[in-house]
């Protein structure tokens, strides 16, 4: 959005922060990088490809930096919370002009987005950098609703504290739009969205003064899956261990009862590895088919399964059209020869919706497809496992997936509650239900719950998201207010 206000001819590139990224930005000498995730004292919080973190230590940082010739970049921004001493290191590796923030401090969300916007606005019209770090210092005092703005604002520092900041980085030729349109040079864009349990943090590159355009944000493919929920929440532990099983197993299935989430995790996966067309190296096609719930008019509800991913493979020239009138052998053979030279993975949503006799075929058809290609793998939703001991030679991985925990609960609760229209309403009831801290973590059925935690629970839908999104809209202000209040003088009386 800076960018685009400022409209100057200046090339951006997002991607994935892992090593492997940042040794490619450096051998690329790219000018400015920002880093953008999850502080820490001591490391520089990276991801480690496969949905952890990699705490890249500061003074490993440094030694990359110089045995790589010295330091490629003009300006390094570490957007992160108590990252003064990954700030210094940068700077002491030879980058002349570097933003952090204070080494013991917190950033707020509001106020790190305050100072990014204005900041490069700034910069990218071509201010210095010590007046674009004044800017943004400004901007950061005028937010309206920042708490202790006047504080937040002094957590920002500009390294080395003894350099001549009074330069520019940027003197790019202004154009009419940016992106550039026409132009040969496309825009890259890797995006992940920061996040607890599987890690996701950001690296962005900006170039010398060169043609850009915007693109298909450099992705696997514009639409993996349907979009998950807006509040898809308290799942990032369950997603690294699927994500762990995708891409080590052939066959994972995620198990679950209806309404308990499964085809919300699987899609918020299936973008979280389209984001990372950079660093997951297993994948490189995502084809999402739905079992339908009506029948077909044939009846045979596998066989209209198989038809939907064959068309997606048309869709993706992959394939060819088949005959109406083909039969199921036709349709996996055809399904097979596509696949035979990608790397795909496929995920097959709601499995339990065939019926018995369909439910025969479809197991038939995963032992053809695994037995003709090598790199397909296949990511199953349903009620229950194949319980088939070896399909095509591929043995399934099952994941039980569980309800959320009480926190997790309270919190969907009170974002789904039209009853809840503030931040501060949805802290306050999150305060007044979460009131032992060591039932907050506990899920359905733990023997740990105390009495007023399971008559919360199951009036919040017991930790099926299902249930939780009926009973926020079911519920009036009054009950709202009295909720966890009755339990409380209960609790008191007794």
């Amino acid at each position: 959005q800076c960018l685009k206000e400022a409209s100057r001819d200046i090339e951006l590139s997002f991607d994935n922060a892992t090593h492997h990224r940042l040794l490619a930005a450096m051998t690329k000498r790219c000018s400015c990088l920002h880093y953008s995730g999850h502080g820490h004292p001591t490391f520089l919080p990276l991801e480690n490809g496969k949905g952890g973190p990699h705490w890249l230590e500061v003074n490993v940082l440094k030694d990359l930096i110089i045995q790589g010739g010295g330091a490629p970049f003009k300006f390094v921004f570490v957007s992160a919370c108590h990252s003064g001493l990954a700030g210094e290191t940068f700077a002491s590796a030879g980058v002349p002009h570097v933003v952090c923030c204070q080494q013991e401090s917190e950033l707020k969300d509001t106020a790190a987005l305050a100072f990014t916007r204005q900041f490069y606005l700034s910069l990218a019209v071509g201010h210095t950098v010590k007046e674009s770090f004044d800017q943004g210092c400004k901007a950061v005092r005028a937010t309206p609703n920042l708490r202790n703005a006047e504080e937040e604002m002094r957590k920002f520092v500009l390294l080395p504290r003894d350099g001549n900041h009074d330069v520019p980085v940027f003197n790019a030729t202004r154009l009419r739009e940016w992106p550039k349109t026409g132009s040969s040079r496309a825009l890259r864009v890797r995006q992940s969205t920061r996040g607890k349990g599987l890690t996701r943090s950001r690296s962005l590159y900006f170039g010398g003064a060169r043609s850009s355009e915007l693109s298909v944000r450099n992705m696997m493919q514009e639409d993996p899956s349907p979009t998950p929920p807006q509040f898809f929440l308290g799942r990032e532990v369950d997603m690294y261990h699927v994500l762990g099983a995708v891409l080590t197993k052939r066959l994972v299935s995620v198990v679950g009862e209806t309404g308990c989430g499964r085809s919300s995790l699987v899609c918020a996966l299936c973008h979280y590895i389209n984001e990372r067309s950079s660093t997951i190296m297993e994948v490189d096609r995502i084809f999402f088919v739905k079992t339908k719930q009506g029948r077909g008019g044939d009846g045979d509800r596998c066989r209209l399964l198989i038809q939907s991913l064959l068309n997606k493979l048309v869709e993706d020239g992959k394939a060819h059209p088949q005959q109406p009138n083909s039969d199921m052998e036709d349709l996996f053979d055809a399904v097979c020869r596509a696949l035979k030279p990608i790397k795909a993975l496929i995920v097959f949503d709601r499995t339990e919706l065939l019926d018995n006799d369909e439910a025969q075929d479809f197991p038939m058809f995963l032992s053809n497809l695994f037995r003709e290609t090598r790199s397909v793998r296949v990511l199953l939703t349903g009620r229950q496992p194949l319980g088939i001991p070896s399909i095509g030679g591929v043995v399934e991985s099952p994941y039980y997936l569980s309800g959320l925990s009480f926190a997790n609960t309270v919190r969907l609760f009170a974002n789904l509650c039209p009853q809840m229209h503030t931040a501060a309403e949805r802290q306050q009831f999150f305060i007044r239900m979460i009131t032992d801290g060591e039932q907050a973590d506990l899920c359905p059925n733990d023997s740990k719950m105390s009495e007023r935690t399971k008559k919360l629970f199951q009036k919040l839908g017991n930790g099926m998201p299902a249930q939780t999104e009926k009973a926020a809209y079911g519920i009036s202000r009054e009950e709202v207010t009295m909720l966890g209040k009755e339990d409380d003088e209960t609790s008191e009386e007794n």
